[in-house]
């Protein structure tokens, strides 16, 4: 096993944080423990993530997202808590012609009601800031930081 050094991980926290938002969303969606006959681990975590995101995509910014593949920004990470329960806290950058109401109840339709693992925990506040980007960096409740960045659902903007 290799061990990632103190200098890599610095490297991500630098890079997630000089990630530019326009009106960056900060969320917590947790996860069932298992739905139907599959238990949740983190690649179904991962599954779960991508059908979420794309519908939220496809919500939010309508055909673009399929025909153009629009996607809203977005940096994802994975954690498990003390109980074995899998949430994800990320940073989503919220259109402007939302208002965080709305958008706020797009998230939980598109996590809780659209996807098999969504669970009825979900957070959703206005204008992320340096705090939340240290608080989802944070090394407790993870096994590695450069492991728990869900690196297939991010999305930075160029």
């Amino acid at each position: 096993m290799i061990v990632p050094s103190n200098a890599n991980i610095e490297a991500v926290e630098r890079f997630i944080k000089s990630v530019q938002f326009q009106n960056p969303t900060a969320v917590t969606l947790t996860m069932k423990k298992r739905a139907g006959a599959r238990d949740a681990d983190s690649i179904i975590a991962s599954e779960n993530f991508r059908h979420f995101r794309n519908r939220l995509n496809h919500a939010v910014l309508g055909s673009r997202a399929k025909r153009y593949g629009a996607r809203l920004t977005m940096v994802v990470v994975l954690e498990i808590s003390a109980d074995h329960r899998f949430h994800f806290h990320c940073i989503i950058d919220r259109p402007c012609h939302y208002s965080v109401p709305k958008f706020a109840a797009i998230i939980r339709e598109q996590w809780w009601w659209k996807t098999d693992f969504g669970y009825h925990q979900v957070d959703v506040q206005d204008q992320s800031d340096a705090g939340w980007t240290d608080y989802i960096l944070k090394q407790r409740q993870k096994t590695s930081l450069l492991d728990s960045i869900d690196w297939l659902n991010c999305h930075i903007a160029e």
